[in-house]
Formats: structure tokens, sequence, C-alpha cells
């Protein structure tokens, strides 16, 4: 009998030099982590399923319920892959807050897995590296957090890098005033396809946020909103000097889907579980997404742990140069 080497669609294995260069770029930027007062956990690969089912049915999530690889184990409880860290770690960390002395910096690294459709390029296992900063009042994690995030990018990418910026609820206020009488949710998709003719009858302002990232008048936003985003954009041009290299632009339209307005939270379906600041990088010509992160501090409170937190995750898959060098990944596509 032939034993075929084909794997399952959307899972990839390294060899030789691929492996190494992974190993090199995963070392480094652990290292930069080590030297900023990061400490490393190292999560299980599998957990019980029950202690998230409240989240995953009607909270914010970043993984749906369907996304998840289940199974029952032996003794009939019913258990799930890891598809994301932060769950994980919010709900191990909660009853050791005690005991803890705060802020933290913590970092993690290894597999996820989600079940995804089917299709080129699709990936269902993916190899992340993430850090969290819990404990740390205010913004200011937010800001350390997105520091250490395009630390670690001008590690690993050497690729033109485009850094896109918002926070959750930006559009909040415009999409509730522009929807009355029809879809918020459907309103929200338009603003982020950047469908300008769907957008033109919500106003001014979301065609101004489609075409430029963000309107004209902040105070279209709301006093909140309008303050917020005058905070980021001071952010935005401190870091423009610090990282030139790296393309920082303010979008609302990229995060118009993260809500934080209860009467739109039946209508916008499955949502990020960040609640402030959000931002997602991009690499070369093709704007592959290499990684992203924000805060979230509503999802560890959901989970046991009441206490600020702010991260990132990176894909060392996608910040592999694969160049065709015969070393590449063999994967199931």
């Amino acid at each position: 009998m032939k034993v075929s080497a084909a794997l399952p669609t959307g899972v990839a294995a390294l060899f030789f030099d691929s492996a190494r260069h992974h190993r090199e770029l995963e070392e480094k930027l652990v290292a930069r982590l080590l030297e900023s007062g990061f400490s490393e956990v190292i999560l299980p690969v599998i957990d019980y399923l029950e202690p998230y089912e409240a989240m995953l049915a009607g909270t914010p999530s970043v993984t749906r319920r369907d996304e998840l690889y289940r199974f029952v184990d032996r003794d009939g409880e019913v258990l799930a892959l890891r598809a994301d860290f932060t769950p994980m770690l919010a709900r191990l960390i909660a009853p050791r807050l005690a005991a803890l002395e705060l802020p933290l910096h913590l970092f993690y690294r290894g597999d996820v897995l989600r079940y995804q459709e089917e299709r080129a390029g699709r990936e269902r296992e993916t190899y992340q590296l993430g850090a969290e900063i819990l404990g740390l009042e205010g913004e200011e994690g937010e800001r350390l957090a997105l520091r250490r995030f395009l630390e670690l990018l001008a590690i690993g990418e050497r690729r033109r890098l485009l850094v896109v910026m918002g926070f959750a609820g930006a559009l909040d206020r415009l999409l509730l005033e522009r929807a009355e009488g029809s879809d918020p949710a459907a309103l929200a998709a338009a603003v982020m396809r950047r469908e300008r003719r769907a957008v033109r009858g919500g106003g001014d302002a979301l065609l101004q946020v489609v075409e430029h990232g963000v309107p004209d008048d902040p105070g279209e936003l709301g006093e909140e909103a309008a303050a917020r985003l005058a905070r980021l954009e001071a952010l935005c041009r401190e870091l423009d000097e610090a990282f030139p290299q790296v393309d920082l632009r303010l979008d609302l339209a990229e995060f118009a889907d993260q809500t934080l307005a209860g009467e739109l939270h039946h209508a916008t379906g499955p949502r990020s579980y960040y609640d402030g600041l959000m931002f997602r990088a991009f690499a070369g010509a093709a704007a592959e997404p290499v990684g992203g992160g924000g805060r979230y501090d509503t999802l560890f409170r959901q989970l046991g742990a009441d206490v600020t937190a702010a991260g990132f995750s990176l894909s060392l898959d996608r910040l592999i140069a694969r160049d065709g060098d015969g070393l590449v990944a063999e994967d199931g596509r």
C-alpha cells in the first residue's frame, strides 16, 4: 500500500532551511520580548469547552464556535483544540491574579487551529507568537502593546509594512444615526468594503471615513470618540518618528463592525473581543495580514480576570518569506 505524503488543506510541515529560518526568527522575537521584561507562559493545546460556551454563544469573540475543533474524551467531557491563546490565558490567570504583582508582561508561542472553509490559501493551522500586558491602567497598556508590536515587526519583516489603527466603537454614533430604519450591519459592512455608493446614503462623514479613514470633522463621531481619535492621532505621530519603516495609518473603516453600542450588538454579527485600541499589520505589495492586537478588558472580565488587558499576536508563518528555494513548507494546498 502506497503511503501518501499529502496533508489536509490548510496545514503545513517545515523542512530543512525553512524550519531553521522559522526557529531563528522565533528566537529573535522571543529574545526581544525577554529583554523588554516579558515572561513566557506555556499553554496547553487542548482545553475544556464549557468555560467558553457563554462567550462563544452570544458575546464578542474572535473565534466562532463552529471554527473550533471539538471532541469528546473518554470521560465524556467536551474538549477543544486551541483556537486562540488570549481567552485561555484569561481563564487560567484569573484565579492567580490576587497573588501576582501587577502589571504583568507575558508572552506565549505555539500553534492555533481553526476549522475554516477549505479553499486555496486558507490556513487552518498557524504558528503564533503573542504578548499580553495586564494591569497597566488607562491607555498606557495599549500604547506599550502597540510599540512592542512594531518593534517585533521591524525585526521579523523586511517587506513594505502597513499598520492600520482604530478603536472599537468609533463609528457607533454614525451607524446608529445613519442606519435608522435600515440595517446597521449592512451599513457597517459597506463601510468596511469601501463601497462608496452604498455608503453615500449614510451621510458625508461615513463617506469620508471610507475614502480617508477618518471624518473631516471628528466631532461627527461624538464627543468621547472625537477625543479618543485626537489621542490616537497624537500617538500615530509619535510612532511615525520612532518607526519610519512602517506606514502607520488611522483607518476607522477597517474596524467599522467593532461596536460597543448595545443597540448594534444584535445586528453586527460575529465580532472581535476588542473594546479599545485596535491595530492590524499588512506586509508586501499584496498586503498580506501578518498580525494585530489591541485592548480587551471585557474579555478578561468575562472569564473571571478583573484586570486591564492589551496585547497582540504575530503569525510567524506569514513573516517567513517562502521564496521558492526548494525549502518551502509542504502542505495540503
